[in-house]
């Protein structure tokens, strides 16, 4: 008897094993596990990439999505929407997570959880029971009235520019306070190919600014004069009175351009409301234009039927 139970006891040790087996081979799991941000202003936009990872994607999977954030529900968002497909082939699928903040929310801490369940598409066989996968997301954020300006300089580097038009400095910005803003200023020494010779200096401070939480290219403009030749750039990108980076970096002033190209180029640079304002004038031009066309043959008509 003592044979039999031991025996037994095994037997279902052995199947929990093999079922834990079972279970780890076809693992869920989330990274990172959740979406934080302790300075959200009112109004303001926030977003944060997930990772939704299985272990072995041999089938589709029905993923869905629960929020569950007291006092923030309508607040957050999935790209991907509530309920989607966790296509099989793909390990690891991205979704985003947004958030809005109203701009009459109330300042304070908001937490809770986003909550993720995948299963089968395909039914169950008869006598089986069908088996969901998921995961948590942590969340919390805070909605301050602080105004934080604060940035992270990912890139900086001067694309090749041809002689006679300005010398760009690229800058890859993320934005990590909650207020749209910019790097104070940029600062700029150039060098010969050998970085001996100081042959040019100055700042900008014209920058475009970026909104809270965001990521963006944007451009430094210096006006030089250089010739065509091979220089140093010592670039200095100023976060208050402090710098924030500093880089040095080899670029080129190439031929300059044609006429033709020069137009392009200067039409390229224009903001678009500029063309959009420039259109509405033309379109507002023709309209008057025909208007005043359309009084002088109506009189012209009118003097036709006197005579």
């Amino acid at each position: 008897m003592a044979w039999k139970k031991t025996g037994s006891i095994l037997i279902v040790v052995l199947l929990s094993v093999f079922a834990l087996i079972q279970i780890a081979q076809a693992g869920f799991g989330i990274a990172p596990p959740y979406v934080r941000n302790d300075m959200l202003a009112r109004g303001s936009h926030y977003e944060q990439n997930i990772l939704l990872v299985r272990g072995d994607p041999i089938e589709d999977l029905k993923a869905e999505i629960t929020i569950d954030v007291p006092g923030a529900n309508d607040w957050i968002s999935i790209d991907k929407g509530k309920e989607f497909v966790l296509p099989k082939g793909e390990q690891k699928v991205p979704i985003v997570v947004k958030v809005d903040v109203p701009k009459d929310a109330k300042f304070g801490s908001y937490e809770g959880a986003i909550r993720v369940r995948v299963a089968s598409l395909e039914l169950p066989e008869a006598g089986t029971v069908k088996i969901a996968l998921g995961g948590q997301i942590d969340v919390r954020f805070n909605v301050t009235n602080v105004e934080i300006f604060d940035f992270l300089v990912r890139l900086v580097t001067i694309p090749d520019s041809p002689e006679g038009r300005s010398v760009k400095v690229l800058l890859k910005v993320e934005n990590t306070g909650n207020i749209k803003s910019a790097p104070t200023k940029v600062h700029l020494d150039v060098y010969d190919s050998f970085h001996r010779d100081l042959l040019w200096s100055g700042d900008t401070s014209r920058l475009e600014k970026i909104k809270p939480f965001e990521t963006k290219e944007i451009f430094a403009k210096f006006k030089t004069g250089l010739a065509m030749a091979q220089y140093w750039g010592d670039i200095k990108i100023f976060k208050g009175d402090e710098v924030a980076r500093e880089e040095k970096v080899f670029f080129t002033i190439t031929e300059k351009l044609g006429l033709l190209d020069t137009l392009k180029a200067e039409i390229s640079e224009l903001a678009i409301w500029v063309w959009a304002i420039i259109g509405i004038a033309v379109l507002a031009g023709i309209g008057y234009g025909g208007y005043r066309g359309y009084k002088i043959w109506k009189k012209t008509k009118k003097k036709k039927r006197k005579l």
